[in-house]
């Protein structure tokens, strides 16, 4: 088996790639990991409530969702070339409406307006649609593979560098200077690399004419996306639970802020071997076994940060989830390309990134109020090992449908 991409036959695969892979992980590390840093005591939590920045920053995961059905529609029909331009244009706008925000409405509308829309744009959806239009399943899965890989590296680089700027510049200055990075790669991405895309169809198994009239509806939905929506949704929910409340979980448990910050920080490149391997084992195996297979992999280390109390607790959890959770949504993408490739796949896309946006809102949420309960976090994590294994029935459920 070799693992090289260089070796494509496709033209322009690196060229393509590559930028593409840049500027979602540019967009990645100033949207999510950049914000992180923004909101702290130190920066703009310094002026603002860490209540309003949350909701701003959790309503902006919403109001992407509501567009990202008519941007996978849009892509369907047209490619992503005008999709990440202004994906990147409207970050942009939003950071600097957030840099020169004032008063608690226009934090919220920079978020839920602007940011939130163009997140749709700029992140993973569209690539991973271009990626199934471009490419041959082998081509494909190691583009998405290089993708993801590439993106793994935006926490590293750009929580301490935000850090930096933002000691060294104030956090107003540093929050243009992200969205300017965004506009800058997304430019650049959809101006030269994207100038050399295959037209539709051009790589892959001719397609039905998209006219727009087969609009999706709950009857007309493909054999098996309901549950493996929800299995996906669960599953997000659950890796976006750890994401927001791991530091903090551990912290309950005793162990210092500042260790549990290390190992936290640890997880992101200990997850750069899967987020290739898995997509390129995905051309000799079965995608969605390989993803049920991930999702029990992953299990002990939910099972661990129910009770933590050891310190080999905590080790064991950070090391089975960074090794195992990155490899989660390129596969999605992969599973979603074997089973759905096709004139609606990008509508499909979109259709599920609405589920997923739920599960990442709710799961944190869910974890947050049962932490403030009796049942505290040790409740929290019993409930995500829970959601787990409703995940791997929902997976289950789905494979036979497609099957049959």
């Amino acid at each position: 088996m070799r693992f090289s991409f260089g070796s494509s036959a496709a033209p322009h695969f690196r060229r393509l790639v590559c930028a593409l892979a840049v500027s979602v992980g540019v967009s990645f590390g100033a949207i999510l990991y950049g914000t992180s840093v923004l909101i702290t005591s130190s920066a703009a939590g310094a002026e603002f409530s860490v209540s309003l920045l949350s909701a701003a920053f959790s309503g902006s995961v919403l109001t992407g969702a509501c567009v990202a059905v008519s941007v996978g529609r849009y892509a369907d029909r047209h490619g992503i070339r005008r999709i990440v331009a202004f994906g990147g244009l409207l970050v942009f706008l939003g950071f600097l409406g957030f840099a020169a925000g004032t008063s608690e409405w226009q934090v919220l509308a920079a978020w839920w307006l602007l940011i939130g829309p163009g997140s749709a744009m700029v992140l993973f959806e569209p690539p991973f649609v271009a990626l199934q239009q471009w490419f041959g399943r082998e081509q494909r899965n190691r583009a998405a593979g290089t993708l993801t890989l590439i993106t793994g590296l935006a926490g590293p680089i750009f929580i301490p560098s935000t850090t930096f700027m933002v000691e060294r510049l104030g956090w107003r200055p540093t929050a243009a200077l992200l969205g300017a990075a965004v506009l800058l790669v997304s430019g650049l991405a959809a101006g030269w690399a994207l100038r050399v895309a295959p037209e539709r169809g051009e790589t892959t198994a001719p397609r039905p004419p998209d006219d727009g009239s087969a609009m999706l509806s709950a009857r007309r939905l493909p054999a098996g996306f309901v549950p493996l929506t929800l299995a996906i949704a669960l599953t997000m929910a659950v890796l976006e639970a750890f994401n927001v409340h791991r530091i903090a979980r551990f912290e309950d448990s005793g162990f210092e802020p500042s260790s549990v910050a290390w190992w936290a920080a640890a997880v992101g490149l200990l997850s750069l071997p899967a987020r290739f391997l898995l997509p390129v084992l995905a051309n000799r195996f079965n995608s969605a076994k390989l993803y049920m297979t991930l999702t029990v992999l992953i299990m002990p280390a939910v099972w661990l940060a129910i009770r933590s109390a050891e310190a080999w607790q905590m080790y064991g959890h950070f090391i089975i989830f960074g090794l195992v959770f990155g490899a989660f949504i390129p596969l999605r993408a992969v599973i979603m390309s074997d089973w759905y490739s096709g004139a609606q796949f990008g509508a499909l896309m979109g259709l599920q990134s609405v589920a997923i946006a739920l599960g990442r809102a709710g799961g944190p949420a869910a974890v947050g109020w049962l932490a403030d309960t009796p049942v505290g976090y040790p409740g929290g994590m019993a409930l995500l090992a829970m959601l787990l294994i409703l995940s791997l029935a929902m997976l289950l459920a789905a494979l036979r449908r497609v099957q049959t």
